[in-house]
């Protein structure tokens, strides 16, 4: 008897529960219309705390069934590719003035707590425009 797992988008990683759970499986006591068997293998009544103790299954190991088409490759982000590519090119600038914001906060007093905050955040902006157009017609 074979287990069939089918796994679904969203459910992609845990595909390989199947294979983790079928020495369970085969653990697992026999049913009887649908019911656990307390019995052992010869018959006589399993006692309380004994359930380790119970004859195992008497099939073989189950196996999972994976559609090949589902593991032919597995899902790739590119989300940081552009990312990097974004920064190198379109946001270079934002970068550039956040790299002399932080050369220029070196001379100043701590106590003044000087920052950045505003270069970073033009960046991380910039990069999310960039980002967006290219990545959404690649989502599914």
């Amino acid at each position: 008897m074979a287990i069939r797992c089918t796994p679904t988008p969203f459910l992609h990683a845990l595909r390989s529960l199947c294979f983790l759970f079928a020495p369970y499986w085969q653990s697992l006591p026999p049913l009887t219309n649908g019911v656990p068997s307390l019995l052992h293998g010869d018959g006589s009544r399993a006692g309380q705390g004994e359930l380790s103790q119970v004859h195992p299954r008497s099939r073989s190991q189950p196996q999972c069934i994976v559609d090949s088409f589902t593991m032919a490759s597995d899902p790739v982000d590119i989300k940081l590719d552009l990312e990097k590519e974004c920064l190198a090119t379109e946001c270079a600038k934002k970068v550039q003035a956040y790299n002399a914001c932080l050369e220029r906060i070196k001379s100043v007093d701590p106590m003044k707590e000087p920052h950045c905050y505003n270069q970073y955040f033009d960046i991380i902006h910039c990069v999310d425009v960039c980002v967006d157009p290219k990545l959404w017609p690649t989502l599914k």
